[in-house]
């Protein structure tokens, strides 16, 4: 390595190093964010519980806003649950044990991150994103406004969440030495904060993604979240130093096998929408398989990412090598 290089990494590592009053500023927005999410997730994850435990003609006693035309979707997709053979206690523990699973995940490797590399600044930035990930749970289909349903409080809450899961692909852009990777990645950073602010708080705009006509309002999903993959694989494949790119292995995979299946679920619901006019899945039967299968796919590789991003931070040492 030459000198150039050397000093070149030196620079880097001076700017994500954090000591005194900056770093004690990040664990406090850090500690924000979590007991944010934390709060966030219980509530939803509550919700969404009863939503699926208790009868539907039950359901307005907890959720005020169900017309009867709610009651009546809710009693006929309950029935399409009972026709399987499950219970509702049994079908609404299925996915609380998923999200829960998944959740505490989540949170235990952020705090591992914090406990351990509390001065670095992409390791915080990725235990920040860790806890809204929780909080988010499946991306195209977040858990906020569950929450929202029995809390109105949080409503505010929900939408700063929101907007920082949209922001994580930063974080992918740039983790794990702080360099947007490919450079082009630093606009696409500059385009995603303030268009998903404007999606986050519903801001009723012509600029908020979310007005655009079809099919142009995927271009978010499409252009960040597509971004954030193929950063990742960019990164990895032109890592040079062996050792580097051998801590950041499980870390790919984690993160990568988890933006495939996003891109896999908008395949089969808004882009088929939008190819074919009409929803792939038309029956409540075809629509709770769906359910059945997805759900605790999407949490167990959520879980998955944690444990791999375990894995190369702490046992590979990633942070380390950088």
């Amino acid at each position: 390595m030459n000198a150039q290089t050397r000093l070149s990494q030196s620079g880097v590592q001076s700017n994500l190093h954090l000591s005194g009053m900056m770093q004690k500023m990040v664990i406090v927005l850090w500690a924000f964010i979590t007991i944010t999410s934390l709060i966030s997730l219980a509530y939803s994850i509550y919700s969404l519980n009863l939503w699926d435990r208790i009868p539907a003609v039950d359901s307005p006693r907890y959720f005020s806003d169900m017309k009867p035309e709610d009651v009546q979707l809710h009693a006929d997709w309950q029935n399409t649950v009972l026709q399987t053979g499950l219970s509702l206690s049994g079908y609404a523990l299925i996915f609380t044990l998923a999200r829960a699973i998944c959740g505490i995940s989540l949170f235990t490797v952020g705090f591992m991150l914090i406990r351990r590399y509390s001065n670095h600044l992409l390791a915080v930035l990725m235990a920040i994103l860790l806890s809204v990930f929780a909080a988010t749970g499946i991306w195209n289909n977040p858990l906020f406004a569950w929450g929202v349903a029995l809390a109105p409080w949080l409503n505010y809450p929900a939408q700063l969440l929101a907007w920082l899961a949209w922001c994580g692909a930063i974080v992918f852009y740039t983790f794990p030495n702080g360099k947007f990777t490919p450079r082009w990645t630093l606009w696409l950073a500059v385009l995603l904060v303030p268009l998903t602010f404007m999606i986050a708080f519903n801001i009723d705009i012509f600029l908020n993604p979310d007005n655009w006509t079809e099919p142009f309002y995927l271009l978010p999903n499409i252009l960040f979240i597509g971004g954030a993959l193929f950063a990742v694989l960019y990164r990895y494949k032109n890592t040079k130093e062996l050792k580097q790119k051998h801590s950041m292995r499980w870390y790919v995979w984690g993160i990568s096998l988890l933006i495939v299946l996003y891109f896999v679920n908008l395949l089969m619901t808004d882009i088929y929408y939008l190819l074919a006019g009409h929803a792939l899945f038309q029956t409540n039967t075809a629509s709770l398989k769906y359910v059945l299968l997805y759900e605790p796919i999407w949490f167990a590789f959520e879980t998955f990412f944690a444990i791999t991003l375990a894995l190369s931070v702490f046992r590979d040492k990633l942070i380390e090598t950088v």
